[in-house]
């Protein structure tokens, strides 16, 4: 019998790496916010990394690493 689905890894999940910060972290729907620049597999594309507090927003640098 296999493991229940929370104790198998993810899967079909790519790494992304922040290449450039777009903007300053802002606050919506209850959370923190920052635009973001990043790479997969060698394409560039644009994104919004949300956050539980406005620090770990801050903490977002380039090479901060992210799964989608």
């Amino acid at each position: 019998m296999p493991p229940p689905a929370a104790w198998r890894p993810s899967t079909n999940l790519i790494d992304c790496y922040v290449t450039k910060i777009l903007g300053e972290p802002y606050r919506k729907f209850g959370a923190w916010w920052v635009d973001v620049e990043y790479n997969s597999w060698g394409s560039t594309s644009k994104t919004r990394l949300m956050f539980r507090t406005e620090e770990a927003a801050r903490a977002a640098k380039v090479g901060h690493h992210f799964t989608a």
